[in-house]
């Protein structure tokens, strides 16, 4: 048993190292920070401790019979765990990044004092392959719910439309596809309307325009916002600068998104 006397021999306090923090973990251990889907979460989550969860698989990339192969990590979950809740058996890693804020995971001791256990120093999302036959029954299901349960109208693609659509798409990703859609709605207004639009901006102050354009679309380039605003890009750049955070990879790489404390008011509008 633990004395929990302190010196003079009265009982000391549980928490007497409460606030102290043991940052010698920061340099010696690099960690990665998956972020995983919220079924999959709780379904580890609940599984008895020393219970298998799956494993991590390691795909060499390179060349076979001039098909180029990509480098991939991705997760096999154990089939007795995810079968009962009908999740997906595959997940690939998504989204990777080498530079992220400065996160350190840490532990809380009974004590109370705090110890920093390593330093975040990639980050990805675990997503389901769309490969696999239960994804595709899992999205089949949804759908389906949602156009009997509710009164949205649901509209089938054809077989030929989505073969297009992935053809064009292969090597792009979902900044690349908001993009794509922009340029498509802008290339079918007449160029009076496209000009008018630019003419509503003129007496605006840019940093009004701005939000104004985010309340219509939560990403843009530079370019688009300069197309649709008519204002200088130098002023479009100090405005994000202030009010915007930047893209640098990821989804919506080279794309600019309101900060989180103006986003909420921009949806509001």
């Amino acid at each position: 048993m633990a004395d929990t006397k302190d010196s003079n021999g009265d009982d000391a306090d549980p928490l007497m190292n409460l606030g102290v923090t043991d940052a010698s973990g920061i340099s010696k251990n690099g960690v990665w920070m998956i972020r995983l889907p919220n079924k999959l979460a709780a379904v580890w989550n609940d599984a008895p401790v020393g219970t298998v969860l799956g494993e991590l698989v390691f795909t060499k990339g390179g060349k076979v019979n001039g098909k180029t192969i990509k480098p991939n990590l991705s997760v096999d979950c154990e089939e007795s765990l995810v079968t009962s809740n009908s999740l997906p058996l595959h997940y690939s890693m998504e989204a990777m990044t080498k530079k992220v804020p400065n996160l350190y995971p840490f532990v809380r001791n009974d004590d109370g004092s705090i110890a920093l256990t390593g330093s975040v120093t990639r980050s990805a999302n675990l997503q389901a392959s769309r490969d696999d036959p239960r994804y595709r029954q899992l999205s089949k299901n949804r759908l389906l719910d949602t156009s009997v349960n509710n009164n949205r109208f649901v509209k089938p693609v054809e077989a030929t439309e989505l073969s297009v659509r992935k053809s064009l798409a292969k090597n792009q990703g979902f900044g690349s596809a908001v993009m794509a859609f922009g340029l498509r709605q802008k290339d079918d207004l007449p160029s009076h309307e496209q000009d008018s639009r630019k003419r509503k901006y003129e007496d605006t102050p840019t940093r009004s325009v701005v939000f104004e354009l985010f309340s219509l679309q939560p990403y843009w380039t530079v370019k688009q916002l300069k197309e649709e605003s008519g204002k200088p890009e130098k002023e479009l750049r100090a405005t994000l600068n202030d009010i915007g955070d930047y893209h640098r990879s990821g989804e919506h790489k080279n794309m600019w998104a309101l900060k989180e404390e103006y986003r909420l008011g921009s949806e509001e509008k």
